[in-house]
């Protein structure tokens, strides 16, 4: 389930997704439910020494629906291979309530959550701000993803 939402996601074909489980759309969410969001996720300053804080402001669909903002604090190393490696703690709130960490790989990061949904799940990061190499200073970036309750 999570890969398809988020390649439905990634597509743009978020109106064709598969239905999800009545059971899933109570509140509060059935834990094993399934989330896919999209967004726009910045940093104040990407690899640049110590923790740095971040927001996000997400559509959520599949066991919820509708708006939800992230904040979040983030560790990169602090030099140009910012883009290679980094992690991040926060929160969501809005459609979906949860608490999350994500150690990401380059563009990808794998997330963990506990809230609403206690799961796992992975996003996709498409920086739009700045051009080139994006260490060292502010970044906005698309955001795309999935989290499933495990």
């Amino acid at each position: 389930m999570k890969l398809f939402l988020l390649a439905t996601l990634l597509t743009g074909s978020v109106a064709h997704a598969a239905p999800v489980a009545s059971a899933c759309r109570t509140q509060p969410l059935n834990p094993r439910c399934a989330v896919g969001f999209t967004g726009v996720a910045s940093i104040g300053c990407f690899g640049c020494p110590g923790p740095r804080p971040g927001t996000a402001t997400l559509t959520v669909v599949g066991a919820a629906f509708g708006s939800a903002s992230a904040s979040y604090t983030v560790v990169d190393p602090a030099d140009a291979t910012c883009v290679i490696s980094g992690s991040a703690t926060g929160s969501v709130t809005g459609a979906i309530d949860v608490n999350f960490t994500w150690l990401r790989v380059g563009a990808t990061a794998v997330i963990t959550t506990t809230g609403d949904i206690d799961g796992a799940g992975a996003a996709v990061f498409v920086v739009t701000s700045p051009v080139g190499n994006p260490c060292g200073g502010p970044v906005t970036a698309q955001v795309a993803g999935a989290i499933e309750g495990t």
